[in-house]
Formats: structure tokens, C-alpha cells, sequence
């Protein structure tokens, strides 16, 4: 219905356009950081972005994305394939691409949208196109941060390549999609994208969340989420809680701190580890972790590591004083936290007793109170959300509350029983009336989940089908 009105100049009504999606992601525990061995738990949610190719008979490009501006305004390019691929095959170079881009106003779009197309090409998934294409993209998340919006943004344009090419479904490899969009990400924009919600963005499934240890190659599996039972995302409507540079150095001060942890065990003939999630509590405890400084400033480590570890080394500021011995404790109990986590939510599908869910709600509790005194990361108006939350309690159906994505936007996870969805939407309205002058935009929850794009493949069809011609009858000859 959208799509007619919206980019029937650029489209072929009545030739068939393939549409893909990829869902909003939250996180539900873990993080942050994804290091060797430690565990996350995502959920992908009904909320998706959408977008529609259509192959083309002649050599130009038309992309358009609705309401992707600033202001919600419609932003777009058109070209053709010469423009932004060299006669050998390989798109041109950032430095073209960013000069042909900055005469349209849609360098960013497009930098991002090259960064797909590179991102797959280096996985070996896609090949120049003979043809030219239009395509359209949309989004249905809500504004601001906490979805893992540029994730489902990208996996959406991603699924819509391949889905372009004719491959089969079936031999769609979700896994490869994600190792597309963060290695795109990374090459082209310099970003570093979240590997689990790039997983999940590409394979969720409905009723459950993901869980995985991360590594060199992750390993995963979906936990299902209880029947009656629900974790929703609440987005409060503010600003992020944590400024982007304060949520990734939760994660690389970690790391620093595994660096100094390493160096002692090399030194020592033992062992060395991949990540914290590798670490047990008893070993930490038992003397680990006073190999690791309660403080240093990036300034110090760099002159210590930079060589060594090149890849920490870029993510480190210089100026930033980093609390290594906290964040290295708060990213060893994290991992054991999901573990926790997906563990009550098994047990409470087994027997249906709620105090499982309850333990479930302690766990997500005390992910959130690491999240503040071991990481910083930390809001007022978070805080009386969630106390609003467990003041409710277990009685209406309220079992427990986290901060989601280390606070890169103002998503709060809560697990419910299906009767307490009433009870959080009034909590919401409530908290929303006392500080509505601080809200940037309207709160909202999202409760329903979602199938990854790998999943769900794309459909394909028709929008509007040629009216079939029907032949003229003949004309009646007069009796005699």
C-alpha cells in the first residue's frame, strides 16, 4: 500500500519487487563488550526495517529512503552502475565514492549503503550487478537508540542484495549476513557494530531470545521464552543515558584489563584466556584479579600494549582514566548472569512455579546495579522507572528490570507475566506525565518478537498486476 504512492516514479508497478525486513533488537542481559567467551542475550521484536528492490533492464541505480532525513524527510540518490563500480568489478574508492556522494547531499546514506555492498562482497556473497536496480527502504522502529537500529537498517539492505541475485531461500547463510553488516561497518565507516545483534537482526525466531558466546566463531542457540511471559522494551523517550565513548569503553577497559591478566600468565608458564566469560568466580576471587590495575589511563597502557595488542590499542582513548579491576569484574559475572538468566526462564517453563521468574528478576537486577557501580553507567530517571517497576512487583506480575545496550539509548528490559502488561503500560503513562519535559520523544513499549530476516527470507510478487485484457466480443450479426 506504502510503496505505490511512495516510489511509484522510481518502481515498475507491475513487475515483481522483492521485500525483505530485519527486526529491532534489545538486549536483554550481557554486555557490554563481546569478548572471547563471554555470553549476551538478545531478542529480536515485531518492529522492523523493510525495504523493497526491483531489478532493472537498463544500467541505472535509484535508491530512496522514506523519511530516513533528520526531520523525517525522504532522502535519495540516482546514478548507475559506472558511477560507484570500476570497469573491473570492485566499487570505486572511498575518495570517489565520498566526492560523488557529497554533490547529492546523501553521503551518509549512501557510505552506508556501500558499505553493505562491501561488506558482502568480502564475504563472498555478492557480485557486481549486470543490471541496474531501484530500491527503496523504510523503517518502522522508533526514533532514537536502544533497537539496534543501524543494524536492522543494514541487515534489511543486506537481505535485499542477495535476495536480488535469485539465490534460493534456503541457501541464505544468516551467520554470513551478520559477518556482512559488521565487517561492512567496520571497513567502510570505521563503526564497530554489536556481532549479537547483527545475529539476531538475521536469526530470531518468535517466543525467544538468543543466546551466545562470543568468539571467533560464536556459538548460539535460541532459549525460548515461557509461555504467558514476555520480556518488553520500554523505551522511556530520553536522551541516551550513556554518551557512546563512555558505553564502548565499558567494554575495551575489560579488555585492557584481560591484556594485563594475560601478560602475568605468559609470564608464569600458565593458560592465558580469550575473554572474562572464560574466567570463573573462584579463579577471580582466588587471585586473578589483582593482576589487573584498579585504575590506569589509556595513556599508560598504550605505552605498555599498543603494539602488542593493536586491535584494543585503537579502541583506547589516551585521556580516558579506566577503572580496569571493576569493568573486568562486572564482564566475568555477566557471562554467568545469562547463563542464570536463561537458565530460571527453563526452569519456569518446566514447572510453571514463579519463583523462577522472580530469580530471573534478581538476576537482571543485579546485571543493573553492575551496570552502575562497576561500569558508571547510570540515570535518575532510569532509577525511578525501574523502582516504579519493583514497587509493583511480583504481585502484579513485575518480576525484574535492566538498562539495555550498556545505556546507548533509554530502553529498559522488564520481564512480565502476560497479566502485567496492564499494570507497565500505566506505570509508563505515570512516569511519562511526571517528566515529560524530559523526554525527546513519545515512550513506548515494543512486547512482541520478531523472526530475523534470514528466517524470514522476502517475499516476492506483484504490487499492482496488468488488468488482463479481455477480448472484444464479436459483434452480433442482424436475423434475416
Amino acid at each position: 500500500m506504502l510503496l505505490p504512492s511512495a516510489a511509484g516514479d522510481i518502481l515498475q508497478l507491475d513487475t515483481p519487487i522483492r521485500l525483505t525486513r530485519a527486526p529491532a533488537v534489545f538486549q536483554v542481559c550481557g554486555g557490554p563488550g563481546e569478548h572471547t567467551g563471554n555470553a549476551t542475550f538478545h531478542v529480536g521484536l515485531s518492529r522492523a526495517v523493510y525495504a523493497g528492490i526491483q531489478n532493472r533492464e537498463d544500467d541505472e541505480i535509484h535508491i530512496r529512503v522514506l523519511g530516513g532525513g533528520k526531520q523525517g524527510e525522504t532522502i535519495e540518490w540516482s546514478g548507475c552502475i559506472e558511477d560507484v563500480y570500476t570497469k573491473k568489478g570492485p566499487p570505486r574508492s572511498y575518495a570517489v565514492l565520498t566526492a560523488l556522494f557529497d554533490q547529492t547531499d546523501s553521503t551518509e546514506m549512501m557510505m552506508r549503503i556501500m558499505s553493505i555492498v562491501i561488506g558482502l562482497r568480502r564475504t563472498h556473497q555478492l557480485n557486481t550487478p549486470k543490471f541496474g536496480f531501484s530500491l527503496v527502504i523504510w523503517s518502522r522502529l522508533p526514533a532514537g537508540e536502544g533497537f539496534g537500529n543501524t543494524v536492522s537498517y543494514m541487515t534489511a539492505i543486506a537481505m535485499a542484495f542477495k535476495a536480488s541475485t535469485g539465490l534460493d531461500k534456503k541457501r541464505v547463510d544468516g551467520v554470513r549476513v551478520a559477518r556482512a553488516v559488521v565487517h561492512g561497518a567496520k571497513e567502510v565507516l570505521g563503526e564497530n557494530l554489536s556481532m549479537a545483534e547483527a545475529l539476531t537482526a538475521s536469526l530470531s525466531e518468535l517466543h525467544t531470545g538468543m543466546i551466545i558466546e562470543h568468539g571467533l566463531d560464536p556459538t548460539m542457540h535460541w532459549a525460548p521464552i515461557p509461555e504467558h511471559t514476555f520480556v518488553a522494551a520500554v523505551d522511556l523517550g530520553l536522551e541516551p543515558v550513556a554518551s557512546p565513548e563512555d558505553s564502548l569503553a565499558a567494554g575495551v577497559g575489560a579488555a585492557m584489563g584481560m591484556v594485563h591478566l594475560n601478560k602475568f600468565l605468559t609470564s608464569d608458564d600458565q593458560t592465558t584466556f580469550g575473554g572474562w566469560g572464560q574466567v570463573t568466580t573462584k579463579e577471580f576471587e582466588g587471585g586473578l584479579r589483582s593482576h589487573v590495575p584498579a585504575r590506569e589511563s589509556g595513556k599508560d597502557w598504550l605505552a605498555k600494549f599498543a603494539e602488542v595488542e593493536p586491535e584494543v590499542a585503537a579502541l583506547v582513548d589516551p585521556a580516558r582514566p579506566y577503572r580496569q579491576r571493576a569493568l573486568s569484574e562486572h564482564q566475568m559475572r555477566e557471562s554467568s548472569r545469562v547463563r542464570r538468566f536463561v537458565e530460571q526462564l527453563s526452569e519456569y517453563a518446566r514447572t510453571k512455579r514463579e519463583d523462577h521468574l522472580a530469580e530471573a528478576g534478581k538476576v537482571m537486577g543485579s546485571s543493573h546495579r553492575s551496570l552502575k557501580d562497576k561500569c558508571s553507567i547510570h540515570s535518575e530517571l532510569v532509577k525511578d522507572f525501574m523502582d516504579r517497576v519493583s514497587g509493583a512487583g511480583r504481585n502484579a506480575g513485575l518480576f525484574g528490570s535492566r538498562l539495555s545496550g550498556a545505556g546507548r539509548g533509554s530502553v529498559v528490559g522488564v520481564l512480565c507475566h502476560n497479566a502485567g502488561e496492564e499494570r507497565l503500560r500505566e506505570i509508563l503513562a505515570e512516569f511519562s506525565k511526571e517528566h515529560k519535559d524530559k523526554q525527546v520523544r513519545p515512550a513506548n513499549i515494543l512486547n512482541d518478537t520478531g523472526r530475523g530476516s534470514a528466517m524470514v527470507g522476502w517475499w516476492e510478487g506483484v504490487l499492482i498486476p496488468k488488468e488482463d485484457k479481455k477480448p472484444k466480443p464479436s459483434p452480433k450479426v442482424p436475423a434475416e
